[in-house]
This record gives C-alpha cells, sequence and structure tokens, in this order.
C-alpha cells in the first residue's frame, strides 16, 4: 500500500499548469497518471507518478517551485476528512496528533510526528519510499500545506520559528521566504516546521465538538487497502466490456506495477484473480437472464474458450451455462 496516494494529491495541478502555460493532460498522460483522476479523493494513484508528474511540470515550465505554488492552491483540502481534524480537534497539538493518527488514510508512505523541546516543538514530516523522484518537490508542498494549517488554526499572522528540509534548496531565497515567512536550514537531519510550545496549548477558533467525533469515527473505520480493492473491482468491470481486464492492464490504469497491486490486495485479504473471477460470476448471474448465448457470455466474461466459461460456471452455480440461463429464465418469466 505504501506506494500510493489519494487523487487530491494532484488537486489544481491543472490550474496551476494552465496558468503557467503548460498542458496538464499531456504531462499526467505521459507518466500513467488519469487526468480524471486528479484532485479526485475517491481514487489511489501512484504516489511515485504522482510525484514524476510534479517533478516534470517543475522542469518543463522552469518552476522550480512549483510543488509550493501547488500547496498554496490546495491548502488543507488536500487531506479530504483528515482536514476535519485540522479545523475541530480541541487545540493545535491534538490537531497535530490527529493528523498524525490518520494520514494513512491519505497517503501511505506520509509519516508525520510532533516531537516536544523544552522550549519548542518540531512537526516532522517523511516519505517512507526509499526511492522516489522529486523527493524535494513533494516534501516542499507538504511543509507549505503543514504551515498554512497552522496558519488556518492559530491565524494569519502565524510564522514559524524555523523550517527545515533535508535536501538542497531548489529555489531562489526570496522564494522561501515568501512562503514560509521564516529562517529555513538545507541539508538538515529532517523536514519539519518548528513552532513556540505555547502555540500547542492555543484552543482552534470556530471548532465543532460534533464534526470532530464523526470524522474520528468514519476515519476509524477506513480501511485504505479495502477502498483499493474496491477500485480494482470497478476498473476489471469497466475493462472486462472492452476485453481488457488483465492484471497488467488494470495497474497500468492506476500507475502502478503489477506487483505493487497484488501486494496491496493481498494487505486485504483478497487478491486480482478472486476479484475477476467474482466480478464475472456476478456478470454471468446477470448475462444468463437476457437469453443470450453461452458463446456470447463467455465472449463477454473475457473467456478465450467456451468451455473455460462453462468449467467457472459449474464452479460457481453448480450446473451448465444451460441449465444457469434456465433458471434464471424461469425465475425472470415467473416474476
Amino acid at each position: 500500500m505504501a506506494n500510493l496516494t489519494r487523487g487530491t494529491a494532484l488537486l489544481a495541478f491543472e490550474d496551476l499548469v494552465s496558468s503557467l502555460g503548460g498542458d496538464a493532460g499531456a504531462l499526467m498522460r505521459a507518466h500513467g497518471v488519469d487526468p480524471k483522476a486528479a484532485g479526485d479523493y475517491e481514487h489511489f494513484i501512484s504516489y511515485t507518478a504522482a510525484a514524476s508528474v510534479i517533478g516534470a511540470a517543475a522542469r518543463e515550465l522552469d518552476c522550480p517551485d512549483f510543488g509550493m505554488r501547488l500547496a498554496r492552491r490546495q491548502d488543507i483540502k488536500i487531506l479530504g476528512p483528515v482536514a476535519v481534524i485540522i479545523r475541530h480537534s480541541e487545540t493545535v497539538a491534538d490537531a497535530i496528533e490527529g493528523v498524525s493518527r490518520y494520514l494513512y488514510n491519505c497517503a501511505p508512505a506520509d509519516v508525520t510526528e510532533l516531537r516536544r523541546g523544552p522550549r519548542a516543538a518540531a512537526f516532522t514530516f517523511a516519505i517512507t519510499l526509499r526511492q522516489l523522484p522529486h523527493r524535494d518537490q513533494m516534501v516542499e508542498k507538504a511543509l507549505v500545506v503543514a504551515t498554512d494549517a497552522f496558519r488556518l488554526m492559530v491565524g494569519d499572522d502565524f510564522v514559524p520559528l524555523k523550517v527545515t528540509m533535508q535536501h538542497r534548496p531548489t529555489s531562489p531565497p526570496e522564494t522561501y521566504r515568501e512562503m514560509f515567512g521564516c529562517p529555513l536550514e538545507f541539508g538538515s537531519d529532517l523536514n519539519s516546521v518548528h513552532l513556540p510550545n505555547h502555540v500547542l496549548t492555543r484552543p482552534i477558533r470556530g471548532r465543532d465538538a460534533a464534526a470532530l467525533t464523526l470524522a474520528e469515527n468514519y476515519l476509524a473505520q477506513v480501511r485504505p487497502d479495502r477502498e483499493f480493492a474496491d477500485h480494482v473491482h470497478e476498473l476489471i468491470q469497466r475493462l472486462l466490456m472492452v476485453n481488457q481486464a488483465s492484471l497488467t492492464v488494470v495497474a497500468h490504469e492506476m500507475a502502478l506495477h503489477p506487483r505493487a497491486v497484488q501486494r496491496t490486495l493481498a494487505q486485504s485479504g483478497t487478491s486480482f484473480e478472486q476479484i475477476l473471477d467474482d466480478v464475472r460470476r456476478a456478470m454471468a448471474w446477470q448475462l444468463a437472464a437476457t437469453g443470450m448465448q453461452a458463446s456470447q457470455i463467455a465472449t463477454m466474461l473475457g473467456y478465450s474458450e467456451q468451455s473455460s466459461y462453462s468449467r467457472a460456471c459449474q464452479r460457481w452455480y453448480g450446473e451448465s451455462p444451460s441449465q444457469l440461463a434456465a433458471r434464471r429464465r424461469s425465475r425472470t418469466t415467473t416474476a
């Protein structure tokens, strides 16, 4: 599950690229990202692909601060339901702890932590993927979103004590001053936003305790691996109609390696083959009632031979395709 992120990782990407004179759709397609998934929290895309798209935009549009600009357009909307934790926690510290607890639902590879010191605290951010293109763009984007989240909680006048990044600067110093308004350290041990300890106890203005409870209850039940399996299920249904529902094609649609798809499905206790079989079984049940010939049904289910459908039908329903069709038509007529 680690190399996945929600489609909101590319929220506002099209608008920003267009404002810079680029072709967002072409950039995304060049790196295997479906433009329809960009900005959609319900869709998963490859984290590596998202980073590649953002890095390519920064390079091709001669915009080294692209990640930070994109973050400004995204703000905490990128976090979906996790944004509710930020808006409605009791204190800033509670919000940080909530984000650290539930961020996995947005991007399993992203890890945050609150480190407290005697006088100041550090909100740290890390990406656990070992090999990630344009990591610097993704880190800068995340730290701008974090800083804007602090301003939302504390007030527009919030300025971090300092911001640290593990990479070397990608943009001129004045760009970072505009984004963060504080001293920056590069080549640091951590990617972090530092703030005074007293800010942590600051109550969040306009919070709604009921909204927080609803969000926490929802997020506690969310299983990204199950949602991923549902996404694969939907893709198989769509691609089966054009006889393209193979693991390779589905993985390509998600900009993932086939092994990554299988690993993620295994985490939810299923497999690509099991989901494909479930989809075929449900479709066979529906098609058998239409009067369609068994050979046609076999083709629609993606079988190269009718005998494969016959064996599957016997396994699913304990009867031949003709027996299933007769039973289904009988029920339809009776109804």
